[in-house]
């Protein structure tokens, strides 16, 4: 979804950066509205100003390295420099890249994945298995990839030259898994490891950027040959340049209040795995009853709330997973009737006359995570329910997670793309801080991980999650890709990439250059 915002909002410089020695200059004329012109006849509309090269920001102290690297900017060049064994599509499925087949064992524990035999790196060296088993290890034992293969028992090269991923327990979603870039063995201690991508780093006198690799081996055509790289020693920096036109690209969290630019941008919706959510105490007051907690689920008006409160930043969500994935069960989706929640709530026997005080947990970190809980707080306050939001500070939040000491809490977390509820949903999970405990939900979310058709396993699991209601899903966030107006056309970012389908894009620059 693209959408064309005049965002007139500061941007907010740390003290540690350079300040511009001018107040950047902003086009007023572009947020009045258009007067006609004397004739009657509207003014033909301006032509976008489109710039002499597409400069990306980048951070010249950090490394590229995919998997030390920082979030943001560094992880989008990456993506360019760098290839996966999958990547996932906008619709979350895992696409091949390097791999060209996997194959499972009876038990569902061992994978086998064949590499492609053209795939070779910008040295002109044929990427092997040993490079992404080494790549995969690596990866394992990183903060940044190290819970996403927390089941990984092992990863190696066989004598056919096929990479063998063993697994600790079944998890037929494992290639969703395998959007980690790979780099080629031995040259993982350099600031900028040896890659298979479409572009390779280049810094000279003429200073850093990306170049298209002539020898890429997938020949594809490329929007741009060059990327002029402009130093941004944070993302605040990279805002301000992205306001002065100095670069065409940033990813941003719209929800993050610091993610602020002055001037026009065309903006482009970035699927994530962070859920947000409600969760319930259910081993004690009113939501111990899985009736009272299927109730208040369905009285969560998800649609208004993401218009309202989130600006369409996010997509409404009645099930743990993203409406975009196949796995989705839109036709099991409950609508919103107030009627039938408030006679749900009096079946579940929550009408007796006397008021009950619910405690509401939130972080006071996320002002849109608190706006949220007010708002779903208001939209419940029914029949004998008076619903305070209390909001603490991250550590105290964490505390009385732990201690149990809510009724509700609204949470967010970053799913892993095989759907692994393991942690959330199962009993004794680190992430159940509701203390939920079924051992059905157990069962079935094993036989999800292990089954071979995973969209009927998973259609098992949602009725369950329907009827127990051991939390409340309300929405899965979006991050938002800006550009400038009529620079790029074609991006379709993923949850693995911003330049996903990067050679399906054009891109518009002033003529001449």
């Amino acid at each position: 979804m693209r959408r064309l915002w005049a965002l007139v909002l500061a941007v907010l410089l740390l003290s540690a950066c350079a300040a511009p020695e001018e107040e950047p200059e902003v086009d007023w004329g572009a947020y009045q509205q258009e007067l006609p012109a004397e004739s009657g006849a509207p003014e033909e509309p301006e032509e976008p100003e489109l710039p002499a090269a597409f400069a990306l920001p980048y951070h010249r102290d950090h490394s590229l390295d995919p998997v030390t690297c920082g979030e943001g900017i560094q992880q989008d060049l990456a993506s360019l420099i760098y290839e996966p064994l999958f990547r996932l599509d906008g619709n979350f499925e895992p696409v091949p890249v390097l791999c060209e087949s996997c194959e499972w064992d009876d038990a569902g524990l061992v994978c086998t994945l064949r590499l492609r035999e053209d795939a070779c790196f910008q040295d002109g060296s044929r990427v092997t298995a040993k490079d992404a088993a080494a790549a995969l290890n690596r990866a394992a034992a990183s903060e940044r990839y190290g819970y996403r293969l927390r089941g990984m028992a092992s990863a190696a090269a066989n004598r056919r030259g096929e990479l063998v991923v063993t697994l600790s327990a079944p998890d037929r979603g494992l290639p969703a898994l395998l959007d980690i870039p790979v780099v080629k063995n031995g040259t993982q201690e350099r600031t900028i490891p040896m890659g298979s991508g479409p572009y390779r780093f280049v810094s000279d006198g003429d200073g850093a950027r990306l170049e298209a690799d002539p020898d890429w081996w997938q020949q594809k055509p490329l929007p741009v040959q060059t990327i002029p790289l402009v130093n941004a020693k944070d993302r605040d920096t990279a805002m301000y340049l992205f306001s002065t036109r100095q670069v065409e690209l940033v990813t941003v969290d719209p929800t993050d209040d610091r993610s602020a630019v002055t001037g026009q941008s065309e903006n482009t919706d970035r699927p994530t795995t962070l859920m947000q959510f409600v969760g319930f105490n259910t081993v004690s007051g009113v939501f111990a009853d899985p009736a009272a907690r299927a109730a208040f689920s369905n009285g969560i008006s998800r649609e208004k709330l993401v218009s309202a409160q989130l600006a369409g930043l996010a997509l409404p969500a009645q099930f743990p997973v993203s409406p975009l994935s196949s796995l989705y069960p839109r036709d099991l989706e409950r609508p919103y009737v107030p009627e039938d929640t408030l006679a749900a709530l009096r079946a579940a026997g929550q009408d007796t006359g006397e008021i009950r005080e619910l405690r509401f947990l939130v972080s006071a970190e996320d002002s849109f995570h608190l706006t949220s809980a007010r708002f779903i707080a208001e939209s419940l306050t029914k029949l004998d329910w008076r619903v305070t939001v209390t909001a603490l500070p991250w550590e105290e939040y964490l505390a009385a997670l732990a201690a149990g000491d809510f009724d509700l809490y609204f949470g967010e977390v970053r799913l892993t793309a095989n759907w692994d509820l393991t942690d959330l949903l199962g009993t004794a999970g680190a992430l159940n801080y509701g203390g939920f405990t079924d051992p059905a939900m157990d069962a079935l979310l094993l036989t999800f991980a292990a089954a071979g058709d995973q969209t009927a396993a998973f259609r098992v699991l949602a009725s369950q999650l329907l009827s127990s209601a051991p939390i409340a899903p309300v929405c899965f966030k979006s991050y938002t890709v800006l550009t400038h107006p009529g620079v790029v056309e074609g991006m379709g970012p993923s949850v693995s990439s911003t330049f996903f389908g990067v050679e399906n894009w054009a891109v518009h620059l002033a003529a001449g250059e």
